[in-house]
């Protein structure tokens, strides 16, 4: 399998690892996940997480001033 050279490290999750999530569902809530949420480090429902985005900017804000 050919491979391409990155600088620095690259974390990548293989079918090997686990995910956190065995049970499909979002981290923060009971609905279903619908993706993986890197920032929040676990699956999250789109409505999780737009409010985790939200937070995440808000305290950016709050630290920049």
């Amino acid at each position: 399998m050919p491979t391409k050279a990155t600088a620095g490290l690259k974390p990548c999750a293989t079918t090997g690892e686990p995910n956190g999530n065995n049970d499909g569902g979002c981290g923060l809530c009971p609905a279903s996940a619908d993706g993986y949420d890197a920032a929040y480090g676990g699956a999250l429902c789109a409505e999780c997480a737009d409010a985790f985005g939200a937070l995440q900017s808000d305290l950016r804000e709050v630290r920049d001033e």
